[in-house]
């Protein structure tokens, strides 16, 4: 039985995708029958292509061609897992079998209404915790209202504005130091990165309270039916 679903969502990332699913082939028969895999590729020029093998994989793509959607795909990715427990991370942060091995059996002792966060290494040398990999539970992600896609559109502060509504809605965070992602080199490229428009939304999202977002979903999207 499933416990766990692992969730990336990527923009013309073919290569860093591939590279995921080969390690993840890799893992013990035992192992992958606790884990889905759910990939949502966020309107990439080139449809993502994948041979899943062994693997329990959904690859869900969106329709609607616009910059920066990450809130969009990480609520239609909450939206979807058929697990309570989802492991979020970008495409360039992996880990290797013992870690997830690790975080699925220590699930039952687990706080569903905490986020948990993880070591980061590159190159060797330990670094922030990267925001946008966590653990969480479906309850506690819309118990915090999701991820708010008035920020899609332009880039920055989704993911600081959806840990500060969780911090506000549910509860704490708390950092696994015992498990480490590693970070690959990989730079989503094509797309402007001025945080000035979404700076701007984030603080004004502030001073009226820090509403829970409305209108999840705001794009059309399907299932891939053949991935292999």
């Amino acid at each position: 039985m499933p416990q766990l679903t692992l969730i990336t969502h990527v923009y013309n990332a073919q290569g860093p995708v591939d590279r995921q699913i080969e390690r993840w082939k890799r893992f013990a028969p035992e192992l992958l029958s606790q884990l889905q895999f759910l990939i949502i590729d966020d309107h990439s020029d080139t449809p993502l292509q994948i041979d899943p093998g062994p693997l329990d994989l959904r690859l869900l793509r969106v329709d609607d061609d616009i910059d920066w959607n990450m809130p969009g795909c990480r609520n239609l990715a909450a939206i979807q897992s058929r697990t309570e427990w989802m492991l979020y991370f970008d495409a360039d942060n992996i880990a290797d079998e013992a870690a997830i091995a690790k975080l699925v059996a220590a699930l039952p002792r687990l706080d569903p209404l905490r986020l948990y966060v993880f070591r980061r290494v590159e190159n060797g040398v330990d670094v922030e915790p990267h925001i946008n990999t966590f653990l969480i539970t479906r309850r506690g992600f819309f118990q915090a209202g999701g991820y708010d896609e008035d920020f899609c559109g332009h880039y920055g502060y989704e993911d600081v504005v959806f840990r500060t509504m969780w911090r506000k809605h549910v509860g704490q965070e708390l950092l696994l130091t015992d498990i480490a992602f590693e970070q690959m080199g990989f730079r989503t490229g094509g797309l402007s990165r001025d945080t000035t428009h979404n700076h701007a939304l984030a603080q004004f999202k502030q001073q009226i309270g820090l509403p829970k977002p409305k209108g999840l979903l705001r794009f059309g999207w399907h299932e891939v039916a053949s991935i292999a």
